[in-house]
């Protein structure tokens, strides 16, 4: 477990910067309700899609 510690912490620094960037695009852009909206509309659909391929036999 000693010898994959600096891997480790390479994927935590790694995961870290993402979420910095991704808090950032956030803050910027989906500060919106309209842009929520569409994002929960987009996920329906995509889920909705889903579902209905998952159950067809």
């Amino acid at each position: 477990m000693i010898t994959f510690y600096p891997y480790i912490l390479g994927i935590i620094d790694t995961l870290n910067d993402w979420n910095e960037k991704l808090n950032g695009f956030a803050a910027d852009h989906l500060d919106n309700a309209g842009v929520g909206t569409a994002v929960v509309i987009g996920i329906f659909i995509i889920s909705a899609y889903v579902i209905s391929a998952l159950n067809k036999k």
